[in-house]
């Protein structure tokens, strides 16, 4: 009889029982792929960290070091396994020529570094994920060279500076678990041990990783301490195994949760379609199922009769989806397996996915049993009765003609329908907020951090021009150099400069960490602070979020640094959003001495009409050995990985709303046509032709969605904010950078295109409605 059943209900209802399989299996196939992605993630993480040998604790420095007093350090302290330390060569990226490119790196903010291959940890790898070795006259460039280029093996690199000149062909592309990501904008490049040296004598400066590897990783956070209580270098950065593996899993953990996100909406709209389909599946059978009753078939029976159906789809949808994003996992994982490579299969692989998919099928099936529970508040006396459900018009009185404005009886009806039964339609208007709310939320997202604008969640103010000086030989004196020409330069409206120096704060636990403090003028380039303002006198901090959450202070507050040897109780004064730095930063006006200081940071402003590559290559002429950045193009090139896989995330949002909205119109009005068929029969019978009606139900589906992209619009630029700024380590709160074009009128339009074309399809069916009136 259950066969029997649902062939009949699967003929019937065709289109609803398509368009909720589609739902399904979409959800199902986006929970599986982002739980793939997560899974993959974590297990190519864990193989880059396990083969590269990852040093658990590195310390940057920049100057000299005294060799003997860290090999001493690291043989005297009991957690530490290993210890090197590592000479990077700093190359200037205005000498470096990548393949065919006739440009240099001179425009890229990218520090690039020239190293060999190193002998006890920290390897650099192959695209085979295998420790990699070069010849003279080799070289191992970075991935994201490689996407960044285009380039090829075989291709060449060329180091260009005054009479000297060496050319390498790329022989690999390398992975670099300290360097990998694009968020992180040093990279390596690897050379022989005999071309280092080459190089080495011609250019560049040298800065050192001193790296340890520790018996117990988890006790890092002891060694820290023991090494900053050492005496040793300690003025730069230093990283730790844990901030490597959030460097490295940023990019594709934010795509996962995106997708997750897309995939939660998805199931909100499953479920709410199923509740459309099974209130309107209970009044089209109401008589039938008080006829059931009336014989002595339980509540529980008439409702498993049901659920056959459902559990069924559910089942088949959620399998469908499991397979179709195992089938499509490549496209899932492409960036994990090009940046870290492919761990081997474990039993997880297939686990988790099956497991989203099982989830979406489950939630299904309880949504299902939660909606039918109304099969108990059915009676049969009425329902035999009445023979329909009664579920009341509001608004009858209203809605009156006679007391409308609106000049068209065909716009008066639909909107009188809409109104009388917004309990219904209220379905189809959620789901169309979330169809709207899902296109413009991931564009929104991408927008933002595609624009200039947002290097005010960089810890910067807003300028033309950035100009940096890394620490080296003779740093002061290029800045003061610099400091003069930029004076004496009318094209420069206004600039400012930042000395970025080092110092201790006292934490939460009375003990000190290194702090980095950027001092200087922060009225001329102002910053927007999350809570507070920025420091004006020297007993005055502002901390990035991140630091305010380590350190527990707030604006207010009191914070307790280290300047030198004097120890200076500061006032908070902001809070302030970075992401840069591992989201960890400090501004104020603290006294430093010339040993404290890290790096230099310029930026400017020029005047109208100037233009701003010409500016930054007559810098490049007159200053060697600085970085000079279009702020421009400084986020999309810190953030070039995100914003990549963020476009694929908006694409996928954007096709799913346009055919999600499709199919739900379809189901929608398909089934609603099919219910008010003796209405329809009466309309007709009055005069009111096919092209009337199909007005009527037009209207109504237009109405709806401009309600729900009203909504879905509103709550993209309120909540989805709090989404998205969720996604990204160092930001409390996001303020979205709106495309008013397409967020205000290029989404609304598709869906609007998408909705009309579909009401003009499923409308035709009133051409075929026969002129009789079905007896109520």
């Amino acid at each position: 009889m259950k066969i029997r059943i649902l062939r009949k209900d699967f003929s019937r209802n065709k289109i609803i029982t398509a368009t909720l399989f589609v739902f399904i299996m979409l959800a199902a196939m986006l929970v599986s792929g982002a739980a793939h992605i997560v899974v993959t993630l974590f297990g190519s993480i864990d193989s880059l960290f396990t083969r590269s040998h990852a040093p658990h604790y590195v310390q940057m420095h920049a100057g000299e070091l005294n060799q003997a007093d860290i090999d001493a350090f690291a043989s005297s302290n009991e957690l530490v396994k290993d210890h090197q330390t590592v000479s990077m060569l700093g190359i200037n990226g205005a000498y470096i020529y990548l393949g065919d490119n006739e440009l240099s790196e001179a425009g890229s903010i990218v520090e690039n570094s020239f190293v060999m291959q190193n002998h006890a940890f920290d390897y650099l790898l192959d695209t085979d994920s295998s420790i990699v070795q070069m010849e003279d006259g080799e070289i191992g460039v970075p991935i994201y060279h490689m996407k960044q280029y285009d380039l090829e093996l075989g291709d060449s690199v060329r180091i260009v500076k005054d009479d000297f000149s060496k050319e390498f062909t790329i022989a690999a592309f390398v992975r670099d678990v300290q360097m990998n990501p694009s968020i992180v904008t040093s990279k390596r490049f690897l050379v022989s041990d005999n071309d280092w040296t080459a190089l080495r004598d011609h250019m560049g400066e040298i800065e050192y990783l001193i790296e340890f590897r520790l018996h117990d990783p988890d006790r890092v956070h002891e060694f820290e301490a023991m090494y900053q209580a050492s005496g040793l270098p300690q003025k730069d950065t230093a990283l730790t195994y844990s901030l490597y593996q959030l460097l490295n899993g940023i990019t594709d953990g934010i795509a996962a949760a995106v997708i997750m996100l897309i995939s939660l909406l998805l199931i909100a709209i499953a479920a709410l379609c199923l509740r459309f389909t099974l209130t309107a599946t209970i009044e089209e059978d109401y008589r039938e199922i008080g006829v059931m009753k009336a014989i002595g078939i339980s509540s529980r029976d008439i409702r498993s009769l049901y659920m056959v159906k459902y559990v069924l789809l559910a089942v088949l949808a959620s399998l469908s989806g499991w397979l179709i994003s195992r089938l499509l996992g490549h496209l899932f994982t492409h960036n994990i397996a090009l940046y870290m490579g492919l761990a081997p299969a474990s039993v997880w692989n297939h686990i988790v996915p099956a497991l989203g998919a099982l989830l979406v099928g489950s939630a299904v099936v309880l949504y299902c049993r939660f909606v039918l529970r109304r099969f108990g508040r059915i009676s049969a006396v009425e329902a035999l009765r009445e023979g329909v459900l009664q579920t009341g018009e509001r608004g009858r009185q209203a809605f009156r003609l006679s007391r409308s404005s609106l000049g068209n009886v065909n716009l008066f009806l639909g909107i009188k329908a809409v109104f009388s039964r917004f309990s219904m339609y209220g379905v189809l208007c959620f789901v169309f907020t979330l169809c709207a709310f899902l296109m413009i939320v991931p564009f929104n997202f991408l927008n933002t951090i595609q624009s200039p604008d947002f290097v005010s969640y960089m810890g910067a103010g807003r300028s033309d021009i950035r100009i940096d000086l890394q620490q080296g030989e003779e740093m002061e004196q290029r800045f003061n150099q610099i400091d003069g020409y930029l004076r004496q330069d009318a094209d420069v409206t206004k600039y400012a400069s930042f000395v970025t120096a080092a110092y201790q704060a006292e934490n939460a636990e009375g003990t000190y960490e290194n702090i980095k403090v950027e001092l200087g003028d922060f009225s001329v380039f102002p910053l927007q602070y999350v809570n507070g303002t920025a420091p004006a006198t020297e007993d005055e901090i502002a901390l990035s979020t991140m630091n305010a959450q380590d350190l527990g202070k707030s604006v207010g507050d009191t914070l307790t640094v280290l300047a030198g040897e004097q120890e200076r109780t500061l006032t908070v004064t902001g809070v302030y959003q970075d992401v840069t730095n591992g989201g960890k930063t400090a501004k104020g006006l603290l006294p430093y001495a010339p040993d404290q200081i890290l790096w230099y940071v310029v930026n400017l402003e020029v005047a109208d009409g100037v233009s701003v590559p010409d500016k930054i290559e007559e810098y490049h002429a007159a200053f060697s050995a600085v970085k000079i950045t279009d702020m421009d193009d400084y986020v999309s090139q810190t953030l070039g990985g995100l914003i990549d896989q963020l476009s694929l995330s908006v694409v996928l949002a954007y096709g799913l709303g346009i055919a999600i909205s499709i199919l739900i119109t379809a189901m929608f009005f398909h089934m609603l046509i099919a219910k008010e068929g003796a209405q329809i029969a009466i309309m007709r019978s009055l005069g009111l032709t096919a092209a009337d009606l199909r007005v009527q139900y037009i209207t109504r589906a237009m109405l709806v969605l401009l309600i729900g992209v009203v909504l879905g619009t509103a709550a993209a630029v309120t909540l989805g904010q709090g989404l998205a700024g969720a996604l990204i380590p160092g930001i409390s709160s996001m303020r979205f950078i709106i495309h008013p074009l397409a967020s205000f009128i290029v989404s609304p339009l598709l869906l609007v295109a998408a909705v009309t074309g579909t009401m003009l399809c499923v409308s035709m069916s009133m051409n075929k409605q026969k002129l009789t009136l079905t007896a109520q």
